[in-house]
């Protein structure tokens, strides 16, 4: 079973694009967590929404390549094992990207408890 290094390598330019989007969404997080702003708290939610934009595009792009791969294959000939290899590939970047995404989300409220919001005096 290759490992999710492996998957990643393999996935395409606009699969890994969507990974970043969501490592952005991380990295604001993290400068959040770290000196909490309303400015990033504001920015966070258009990153975020952004991210699982590009996660899901990037999985329905992974399941078009998959289809159209089918699709080019000769009638009753269809290479199961290579099927099920683009449907993971396309599914590790959905992996990855709601990761870090639940993570950010994380890290905003730790932000957020430092900031002191939501403690009843």
């Amino acid at each position: 079973m290759p490992s999710i290094m492996e998957l990643l390598g393999q996935l395409s330019p606009f699969g890994k694009l969507s990974i970043v989007v969501a490592l952005a969404a991380f990295g604001l997080a993290l400068a959040y967590a770290i000196r909490p702003t309303e400015q990033k708290l504001v920015l966070m939610r258009p990153v975020s929404l952004a991210a699982i934009f590009a996660t899901i595009n990037g999985l329905i792009a992974g399941w078009i390549a998959v289809l159209a791969g089918v699709a080019a294959t000769a009638e009753g000939h269809v290479p199961s094992r290579a099927v099920y290899m683009g449907i993971a590939d396309s599914l590790s970047a959905g992996f990855v990207s709601f990761g870090f995404l639940a993570a950010a989300w994380m890290l905003v409220a730790v932000g957020m408890l430092r900031r002191g919001v939501g403690q009843v005096a």
